[in-house]
């Protein structure tokens, strides 16, 4: 059994382009870990499955116009469409996350260090404790 502790970043209800002619509805929630989209009983019922994607596994994100609402297209291991209404909102986010992978502050500050719940003393610059794995306390 393996604990983990997400927080979550963002959540809404999506859609998801397996491919051209096939959708998927479903609830779309970004982690600090990953993204996941979980695609609905009756959508998943035809065959689809949900998709799980690694933020660090993420190569690139773009954020394209649509017909109602923005599409939000991510490149990991392959490339991945979502549409929902609050695209720039998960796109601003993702985009943080790309450009600040370990959560450090903006100051840049890496000398300083916290103590974790597990007793550990580990720097800064880490999000989740490299001994326990449990999220840190920020400063």
């Amino acid at each position: 059994m393996q604990l983990t502790c997400e927080t979550t970043l963002f959540m809404q209800k999506a859609i998801y382009f397996v491919n051209k002619p096939i959708a998927a509805r479903g609830m779309l929630e970004l982690t600090d870990r990953c993204l996941y989209f979980q695609v609905f009983p009756f959508d998943a019922s035809f065959g689809i499955k949900s998709v799980a994607i690694d933020v660090c596994s993420i190569e690139d994100v773009c954020l394209e116009r649509g017909d109602l609402h923005p599409r939000i297209v991510i490149t990991a291991n392959k490339k991945y469409e979502f549409v929902l209404s609050k695209g720039k909102e998960l796109y601003d986010r993702l985009m943080e996350i790309l450009r600040n992978p370990l959560g450090q502050k903006a100051d840049g500050d890496l000398s300083s260090e916290i103590v974790c719940s597990c007793g550990k003393c580990t720097s800064s610059i880490h999000v989740y404790c490299p001994w326990c794995g449990a999220k840190l306390p920020r400063l």
